[in-house]
């Protein structure tokens, strides 16, 4: 009985034993995680980065990533330009102001595009009927973005420039503020901007139908990648994969934890997510768009900036590429 028991115990303590050495072996073989620090912009356009914090899509990558939450693209670059994040979350607009500007930056990967994120709103008692009755108004916008262009495109389709609009300045979440105080007659936010001022105001302000006039695509950019930081954009994308993944499969799911991260209204999220197009990309769309963007900005008043930079040194396929290479249909 006595051997038979120092048997069972010996045989306990080589599993033990054993179970140790492995999990020494696995930790020898499995390198220390890289800490990344993204700014993310606080929209439902960033739901890929809200998703894969929940689902914890970053485990099995090499990266530990913390999430730096920002209101709007350009501010979210701004802490990727002064070394608080190494990655940010940024609309093609502000790539196309930035890259006129000779900023030294690049995009790893589009992850959403969407038809209907920026708006354009109305005082009733403006009686701005159509877009030509915006001249000599004053329109709320944020300048430097999506927000701008998106005015500028509007005005320009008839016959218009942002010169003949008087054009005031507000950070996005100043808008409707602006509005409510009457310093604008109108208003350009993007979401969740536009339907928080919808929500509130009700029939005190007026939606123009704008949809499918303008896209705006949403991407992760940094500064000029070494081999480092391409292996992290690798595998930030990684977990933005089974993210998009996730959203694919269980959109409920995936809605619910956009409301639960953002604190939204259910409506919201009924009210974008038919816009949103998830899917991880880099494709001559994305060039074409920041050079239509980056060319109106040199033609107009809007920019100190004539110059057209080379846009393909804005782009950087290397980490796309490693995930998915079917995502990448450039000619550079």
């Amino acid at each position: 009985m006595v051997k038979r028991n120092f048997g069972l115990f010996a045989a306990v303590v080589c599993l033990l034993f054993a179970g140790f050495i492995f999990s020494r072996i696995q930790s020898f073989w499995q390198p220390e995680k890289l800490p990344v620090v993204i700014a993310v912009s606080k929209t439902p356009l960033s739901t890929p980065f809200y998703v894969a914090k929940s689902i914890d899509a970053f485990k099995n990558t090499c990266v530990d990533v913390e999430f730096h939450h920002v209101i709007g693209g350009q501010m979210a670059f701004t802490n990727v330009m002064s070394g608080q994040a190494d990655f940010g979350t940024i609309s093609d607009s502000v790539i196309a102001f930035q890259s006129l500007a000779q900023k030294k930056f690049v995009s790893h990967a589009t992850f959403v595009h969407s038809d209907n994120d920026v708006k354009l709103l109305s005082r009733p008692s403006a009686e701005i009927k159509t877009i030509a009755d915006l001249r000599a108004r004053r329109v709320g916008v944020t300048k430097v973005t999506a927000s701008e262009y998106f005015l500028s495109s509007l005005l320009a389709m008839n016959g218009m420039s942002v010169a003949d609009v008087d054009l005031v300045n507000y950070k996005p979440e100043q808008l409707l503020t602006a509005y409510l105080n009457n310093e604008v007659d109108a208003i350009v936010p993007w979401e969740p901007f536009a339907f928080k001022s919808i929500h509130l105001l009700g029939n005190e302000i007026n939606l123009h139908d704008t949809k499918n006039l303008n896209s705006l695509s949403f991407n992760l950019i940094s500064l000029p990648a070494d081999n480092v930081t391409v292996n992290k954009a690798k595998c930030v994308i990684e977990g933005l994969a089974k993210a998009i993944d996730f959203i694919s499969s269980k959109p409920q799911a995936a809605q619910n934890i956009v409301i639960n991260e953002l604190g939204l209204e259910p409506d919201f999220i009924d009210w974008v997510w038919p816009d949103y197009i998830f899917k991880l990309s880099l494709n001559q769309s994305l060039l074409l768009s920041i050079k239509a963007q980056a060319l109106w900005l040199a033609e107009s008043q809007v920019s100190d900036h004539k110059q057209l930079p080379q846009f393909n040194h804005f782009i950087d396929s290397r980490a796309l590429l490693q995930v998915d290479s079917g995502a990448v249909t450039l000619s550079l």
